[in-house]
C-alpha cells in the first residue's frame, strides 16, 4: 500500500510541473506500450449453424525512435517496436517514421503523436498508430510520456475455404494468402530524452 501511495505521490508532484518544452536538436524516445484486441470469431459447425466466440488479446512490448526536433512543438524521426502476445505467440514488430507534435498551454503539455510504417511480422503489412497524451518534466532535457490511441497492424495469413460434399462430408481446400489487419486500442509509458 505504501508503494502505491509513494507512486501516486509522484504522478501527482510531476502532474504540476510544467514540462519545458524540447529544444532544437536530437531527440530519443524508449517507450513501454501496451495493445488491447477484442475480436468476434464465427465458424460453421458440422450441422451447419454459425456459432461465434469473443476473444480478448493483449501485447506488451517496448519501441523505441531517434530523431531531430525541428522547433519547440514539431519532431521528426524514425523508429521500431516489438510487443508479443503470448497467448496466441503473435508479434507486431512495426518500423515506422513518427511525427510528433508537443504542445504548451500555460502549465498543460499535451502532444499528439503518428507512426506510419511497416509491420514486419506476420508475413508483414501496414502499420498506422495514432497517438495523443501528456508529457511531464523529468529534468532539464528528460520528460515522462503517457500516451493512449490505437494501432492498425497488417499482416498475411492463409486461407483455406470449405464447402459441403455430400450430406455427411465436408471438404476444405486451401485458396492462397490474405493480407488482413487488426486494430488494436494502444497505450504508452516511456521517456524521452
Amino acid at each position: 500500500m505504501k508503494k502505491l501511495f509513494l507512486i501516486a505521490a509522484l504522478l501527482l508532484s510531476a502532474a504540476s510541473m510544467a514540462a519545458r518544452q524540447p529544444q532544437r536538436g536530437y531527440r530519443g524516445f524508449v517507450e513501454w506500450s501496451s495493445s488491447l484486441r477484442s475480436e468476434n470469431f464465427g465458424y460453421w459447425t458440422l450441422d451447419n449453424t454459425l456459432a461465434s466466440y469473443r476473444e480478448n488479446t493483449f501485447y506488451t512490448g517496448i519501441s523505441t525512435s531517434h530523431g531531430y526536433q525541428i522547433n519547440p512543438m514539431f519532431f521528426v524521426g524514425m523508429g521500431l517496436g516489438m510487443e508479443r502476445c503470448g497467448k496466441l505467440d503473435n508479434w507486431i514488430a512495426p518500423v515506422f517514421v513518427q511525427g510528433r507534435a508537443d504542445f504548451l498551454f500555460g502549465r498543460f503539455t499535451p502532444f499528439g503523436d503518428l507512426r506510419l510504417g511497416y509491420n514486419i511480422a506476420e508475413g508483414g503489412g501496414l502499420y498506422i498508430s495514432p497517438t495523443v497524451g501528456y508529457r511531464f518534466n523529468w529534468g532539464r532535457k528528460t520528460g515522462v510520456n503517457l500516451g493512449v490511441g490505437m494501432s492498425v497492424a497488417g499482416y498475411t495469413a492463409e486461407h483455406y475455404e470449405g464447402s459441403m460434399t455430400g450430406p455427411d462430408s465436408y471438404e476444405i481446400q486451401y485458396v492462397g494468402k490474405e493480407h488482413h489487419t487488426r486494430v488494436y486500442f494502444t497505450f504508452r509509458l516511456g521517456i524521452d530524452f
